[in-house]
């Protein structure tokens, strides 16, 4: 007689593209959000942009060194998802917010999928108060950057469903 074993995995029936641009639908944001996939690589950034509005002449430098005298504000960061049979993701960790790996064709956690997009929904609401606040003199912050806090981010993961833990969202075919 076989036992089903505890670690059985489930695809659930949207894959790692749908599952995105379902979240990034139901996501309340008022900047740009783009989903770019590398199929070779078989990585996947979510890429979203910032935008506010300064209420006061003050000159923001950008991180090449110029100054942006314009009403409009932007900051741009992404997440790269990669897979982790297929490239180190973590080498590129400089390059983006986080780095958050896949397992091949199985694809991503449900988890740890549901975690991402209730804790991006909190870190973006945070990050564009934040941004007007730095535009507008009304931060003490010499410069700005999002602030990717993993040990929050594992914390809101661990709160999604455990019925999530043994599904994924297979990696994309098309």
């Amino acid at each position: 007689m076989n036992k089903l074993k505890d670690t059985v995995t489930i695809m659930v029936e949207k894959n790692m593209l749908e599952f995105f641009e379902a979240e990034l639908d139901d996501l309340q944001f008022s900047g740009d959000i783009n989903i770019n996939w590398d199929k070779q690589s078989r990585a996947i950034e979510l890429e979203f942009t910032l935008n506010v509005t300064k209420s006061q002449e003050l000159a923001v430098e950008d991180q090449n060194g110029e100054l942006n005298e314009s009403d409009e504000i932007s900051y741009e960061d992404a997440i790269l998802f990669f897979d982790e049979s297929k490239i180190d993701g973590f080498e590129y960790a400089d390059n983006y917010l986080a780095v958050i790996p896949f397992s091949g064709r199985q694809g991503l956690n449900a988890q740890v999928g549901r975690g991402v997009f209730n804790y991006l929904q909190d870190l973006l609401d945070d990050g564009e108060d934040r941004l007007a606040a730095f535009v507008n003199d009304e931060s003490d912050d010499e410069t700005f950057i999002l602030d990717w806090d993993d040990t929050v981010f594992q914390a809101t993961v661990a709160q999604a469903s455990d019925d999530l833990a043994k599904k994924y969202y297979t990696y994309s075919k098309y």
